[in-house]
């Protein structure tokens, strides 16, 4: 019975992050230290993941550098007031959806702004109409 003592790679953490990536972004080959640590683990999975059927995922990840990676926005432009705003002059409801979204201030008065509050619909000759609310 021939048993080997050997501790080389009995440490190893899998396959080891090569020097140069390809950025998907600016398409030029950087220095791991260029990308971020989630953005190596995509790299990662590329090559080999465990726990995925056959070693791989199904899911090609584009991997970016640190430069081409966009940054979180910091504020927002209301579509009613179209003033730009800091992100907490929003309800998060509404920065999920950018395009759309209303500040804090505008929702308030459009929360006051009250539709029961108008005036009854009146012919142009003074008489009133009957809405299904004067009737129920």
């Amino acid at each position: 019975m021939n048993m080997s003592h050997s501790a080389q790679g009995a440490n190893s953490q899998g396959p080891k992050v090569p020097d140069k990536i390809t950025c998907y972004g600016c398409n030029k080959n950087k220095p791991a230290h260029s990308f971020s640590k989630t953005q190596i683990a995509k790299y990662m999975s590329n090559i080999h993941n465990e726990y995925a059927p056959k070693g791989r995922t199904t899911k090609k990840h584009h991997i970016m550098c640190k430069q081409c990676t966009p940054q979180q926005n910091s504020s927002l432009t209301c579509m009613i007031c179209t003033r730009t705003k800091p992100l907490d002059s929003f309800a998060k409801a509404q920065r999920k959806n950018a395009e759309k979204a209303r500040c804090l201030e505008c929702m308030k008065k459009r929360e006051e702004d009250d539709i029961d509050d108008s005036e009854p619909d009146t012919d142009s000759d003074g008489s009133f109409n009957e809405t299904w609310d004067d009737i129920l």
